[in-house]
């Protein structure tokens, strides 16, 4: 293995709000502090979300997102509609669940490519729906701007590989 340094791709496990940090920080500070940083940053709702860093399956072939078997007590076992929404525009896709692996698909590319979404960059996915008719899910993109010359070399071919930059 190379001594370069590693950032790992994958998805955490959701979480449902209400949750204190683990580190004894003041939430309000945390939840503050985020969006001053980062225009267009919307403090978290308190309902279940997940986080994600993306990968090459995310941006590229086969444009796809795995949802944590943690958020399964809160979504359809089965395959419905889904809609994702960002800075005021909706995109529609299924959601498949049910399954050993949930996961968003049929439509993400179009928002990935919308969005112009890129290797690194990370998702906020904040359940606002989950009925048996469909799934909606308020995303947040935060853009990690790793240069281009890093991510064509760099690995993130899927949630399981890290980037590797030297």
């Amino acid at each position: 293995m190379s001594k370069g340094k590693s950032v790992t791709m994958m998805s955490s496990s959701g979480h449902s709000g209400g949750e204190s940090p683990a580190d004894g920080a003041d939430p309000r500070s945390m939840s503050e502090t985020p969006c001053a940083m980062q225009p267009g940053v919307l403090p978290l709702l308190g309902r279940p979300y997940f986080t994600c860093i993306l990968c090459k399956s995310h941006v590229h072939q086969p444009f796809q997102v795995v949802v944590p078997r943690s958020l399964a007590p809160f979504l359809p076992a089965t395959t419905v509609p889904a809609k994702v929404t960002w800075h005021g525009r909706s995109w529609e896709m299924r959601f498949t669940g049910g399954r050993q692996i949930q996961r968003l698909e049929a439509g993400w590319r179009g928002f990935a490519l919308d969005n112009d979404l890129k290797l690194g960059d990370g998702c906020v996915f904040e359940l606002l729906d989950g009925k048996a008719e469909g799934v909606v899910f308020r995303v947040q993109v935060l853009r990690a701007d790793i240069p281009a010359e890093i991510r064509e070399r760099a690995g993130g071919y899927t949630s399981s590989t890290p980037i590797l930059i030297d």
